[in-house]
């Protein structure tokens, strides 16, 4: 203390719009789409990077293998949290496969829709979004379903 003041750290606190992760360039329904078309549609990782090569307009959109898999990992991870936290029971993974769990979380996510805004959100994004709402918000420092933000590290 000097000259009777206490001095507060610095601290920068932002929160993310619920359809972005944190420490990724790549949105929600981007990541949840390369998933599902590596895991439902059954595309091989060259026929993966040749799709989304055309998604880009103008600009070749070129992803890694390692990328493709770190999606994969952040997907099982949020599949891992909504099995711990019990918020949506009729979310019921099928364990009877390696895969099962997280082609059920796909399926689930799509067709999810979050009623806790003034206006619905729908799909993956109003699941990420009423997971943090059910999670205490802020308040409470909720986890997040798509990785963990940095203003709780």
């Amino acid at each position: 203390m000097k000259g009777g003041k206490r001095q507060v750290p610095h601290r920068t606190f932002s929160l993310l719009p619920y359809q972005l992760v944190p420490y990724s360039k790549y949105s929600i329904p981007f990541i949840i789409e390369t998933v599902k078309k590596r895991h439902i549609e059954g595309l091989s990782l060259y026929e993966l990077q040749d799709y989304l090569s055309g998604l880009g307009e103008g600009d070749i959109l070129s992803i890694s293998t390692c990328q493709v898999l770190r999606f994969q990992a952040l997907i099982t991870e949020a599949v891992e949290k909504i099995m711990a936290s019990g918020y949506y029971q009729d979310f019921k993974g099928n364990k009877d496969t390696e895969e099962g769990p997280l082609i059920g979380f796909l399926v689930f996510a799509e067709g999810f829709e979050c009623v806790k805004s003034t206006h619905p959100i729908r799909g993956p994004c109003g699941l990420s979004y009423d997971f943090y709402l059910s999670g205490g918000s802020y308040f409470r420092n909720a986890p997040f379903l798509f990785g963990t933000p940095s203003q709780f590290r």
